[in-house]
């Protein structure tokens, strides 16, 4: 496939594997998803390798030109999570970065789809492999919806972000979860098991394990099945409110996090809460 005019790009082999159609109750269990290693692109429904060689050094060329790096901790890794926000028929760049300083945890949340989501905390020392989503404007704006912008994420920027390309000197932007990280032992957060790590100083848990936490925390934790819970999560708003409300309590603010909040007001919000 041939980008912008004077890229080509060759298909991921195993591209199916990163696109399979996800079930309701798999969008809660399997968070957050497969990912690739190194880059990629998202065009039209399929996706493609993306190497350094085929960046432009220059910003104002290429194919990031006229983007907003935003860094991608959980779901916004994957192919598959970046088809749904966006449909068949965009295109979405996506480089490796890691995050200096801090770990991926589970967040004192249940999302709309009823998975536990996730959000940067300060970690000294820690170094999480990751990657960097550039968006166009209306993708951008598409983001802070599914972000739940100013209710459930804020937007901000990052510190602490390199880039594995060689890369224009951009400020990165991100979500950080506005109601804290969940206490899952000790007054501490966990790790997500599912996003590789060096220096982890948290305990890891994987979806289920969260989930099982949560309900706990929440004092819900009676005899549904995991998949009859999120079912019914899934469901009822109302019910997902309360969840929220109930882990108030239990809910652990980062101290002077490695980032600044950028002021954003977009609508459209609710069916993303």
């Amino acid at each position: 496939m041939r980008l912008n005019g004077n890229v080509t790009l060759t298909e991921i082999a195993d591209a199916a594997a990163y696109l399979a159609p996800i079930s309701e109750i798999d969008r809660a269990r399997k968070y957050p998803y497969l990912a690739p290693e190194g880059g990629y692109v998202l065009a039209n429904g399929r996706l493609f390798h993306l190497d350094e060689a085929q960046l432009s050094n220059d910003h104002a060329d290429g194919i990031l030109a006229g983007r907003t790096p935003v860094l991608s901790v959980g779901s916004n890794r994957a192919p598959v999570q970046l088809l749904r926000k966006f449909g068949m028929v965009a295109t979405v760049p996506v480089t490796p970065a890691r995050l200096h300083d801090c770990d991926i945890v589970h967040a004192a949340i249940l999302g709309y789809y009823a998975a536990v989501p996730c959000t940067a905390f300060p970690s000294p020392g820690t170094v999480v492999t990751l990657n960097v989503a550039w968006l166009d404007a209306e993708q951008l704006v598409q983001m802070h919806r599914t972000e739940g912008i100013g209710v459930a994420y804020d937007f901000v920027q990052m510190q602490g972000v390199t880039h594995q390309f060689n890369l224009p000197v951009l400020p990165v932007f991100g979500y950080a979860a506005r109601a804290g990280v969940l206490d899952c032992g000790g007054g501490e957060p966990a790790g997500l098991a599912a996003i590789p790590a060096e220096g982890r100083r948290f305990q890891t848990l994987d979806q289920h394990q969260a989930a099982t936490r949560l309900r706990q925390l929440a004092k819900i934790d009676d005899n549904r099945t995991m998949a009859q819970f999120i079912a019914d999560m899934q469901a009822d708003k109302p019910a997902r409110d309360a969840v929220i409300e109930r882990l108030r309590p239990y809910a652990i603010q980062p101290q002077k996090p490695p980032w600044h909040l950028q002021t954003v007001t977009i609508d459209g919000i609710d069916a993303y809460l």
